[in-house]
């Protein structure tokens, strides 16, 4: 379950934040979830669950989910509608309109976007 190092991870990410602010702790996090990574967000909640702690024990965490988009050499750009599953290797993406390889250029990420902590009320971006 590669959700719970990605958890791992943004937890150390917000406490980073925090620590920058001068807060004791996280009232909100926003995580862009692309739908290329695969991530599941009620898994990754269950994950940022488990592996939280006083700094994040009352953060309200919302997932925005980010389209996968590609282009083509065939000059085709648009959306992906159909992400392939695979166990075994990275899934090719191919174009609707050639039928050629797509490159995906958004959907792979997996970030915080917002961290919210209570000194002051507003958020932080981050990238």
């Amino acid at each position: 379950m590669h959700e719970l190092a990605v958890a791992e991870r943004l937890v150390a990410r917000a406490r980073e934040a925090a620590d920058d602010a001068g807060a004791d702790r996280v009232t909100g996090l926003t995580v862009a979830v692309g739908e290329a990574t695969h991530l599941a967000p009620t898994q990754l909640r269950f994950c940022l669950e488990a592996v939280t702690d006083d700094l994040l024990a009352d953060a309200t965490v919302s997932f925005e989910r980010v389209r996968a988009r590609g282009t083509c050499d065939c000059g085709w750009r648009g959306e992906l509608d159909r992400l392939p599953e695979t166990v075994a290797a990275a899934p090719e993406r191919r174009c609707p309109a050639c039928d050629g390889t797509v490159t995906v250029t958004a959907g792979r990420e997996c970030r915080l976007e917002r961290i919210t902590v209570p000194d002051d009320g507003s958020p932080n971006d981050t990238d």
